[in-house]
């Protein structure tokens, strides 16, 4: 009888140590599955999908307030969108400089993975090139001295002698509103404001064709700027390009730019670098 209890109490704790045993396993193994799926979470949502360690931006550093530098340093507008991209998925971001016209050939030889220089779509350059969606809305202007009571509108510019820069696609706009060519167009290769206005100021060009967001920081930031903003002719977006066949990339940047849509980021850069959001399309 004795050897009966006995016996039965070793069974009674070998299971107890058997149930301890399988219990801490468990335990031991939740923290580990959790710490694997968090892990893996967070890569797909800091890289967006990006199995890249350095992306290269061109840009044509002479659109102050989206690209522009001062003190050896790049900044503005697109610049502290690509800061964002840096910080929140891991990619160096890198720069490369051109003038506007050269942009898009960068991406054709494979020097550059983005345009980022408020790049408005057209179809000729849909047809070859992928386009995100808008990082910004602005007005295609008219600008004119502000003494200049001649031109008030797009209209008026038969037999005058407008500036514009290289690669611009306003220029082609207003070409058409002209099948005569009764315009005539002096091209500038840099695509600095500075220039056409102090042309402009001098007579050598009758006006400008310009963003209305640029002309009024530019003037802003010069008061001997002496120029007027005739009425938009035309409302268009800037966006960011890439090459038509990279998807993944082009998908990945909508993603990020929606996140900051989302949390407010892309309408603190908008007010940081231009008073106003413009970001999003004015009502």
């Amino acid at each position: 009888m004795k050897r009966k209890l006995i016996s039965v109490l070793l069974c009674l704790s070998l299971g107890a140590a058997l149930l301890a045993g399988c219990g801490s396993k468990e335990e031991a193994s939740e923290p580990s599955k959790e710490g694997e799926e968090s892990k893996e979470e967070a890569g797909d949502d800091t890289k967006y999908g990006l199995d890249m360690e350095e992306i290269t931006i061109a840009t044509s550093p002479g659109y102050e307030p989206f690209e522009f530098e001062e003190d050896g340093e790049l900044k503005g507008y697109d610049v502290d969108i690509w800061k964002e991209f840096e910080e929140r998925t891991g990619i160096k971001v890198k720069w490369e400089y051109t003038d506007f016209s050269g942009l898009l050939g960068l991406l054709q030889s494979g020097k550059a993975d983005v345009v980022a220089a408020q790049m408005t779509p057209t179809p000729d350059r849909e047809a070859e090139f992928g386009f995100s969606n808008p990082v910004s809305y602005y007005g295609s202007t008219v600008v004119v001295s502000e003494d200049n009571e001649d031109i008030k509108s797009v209209d008026d510019l038969a037999g005058k002698v407008i500036g514009v820069g290289s690669g611009n696609d306003m220029q082609q706009k207003v070409q058409d509103m002209y099948e005569e060519g009764e315009i005539t167009f002096e091209t500038y290769t840099s695509a600095t404001l500075e220039t056409m206005f102090a042309d402009l100021e001098y007579e050598r060009i009758d006006a400008v064709l310009a963003q209305d967001i640029q002309t009024y920081v530019a003037m802003k930031n010069n008061e001997n700027i002496k120029v007027k903003v005739l009425d938009p002719f035309e409302s268009s977006v800037g966006c960011l390009v890439t090459a038509k066949d990279n998807e993944t990339l082009l998908n990945a940047i909508n993603e990020f730019l929606a996140d900051l849509q989302e949390d407010g980021t892309m309408k603190e850069i908008s007010e940081k670098w231009i008073g106003e959001d413009i970001s999003v399309e004015s009502k």
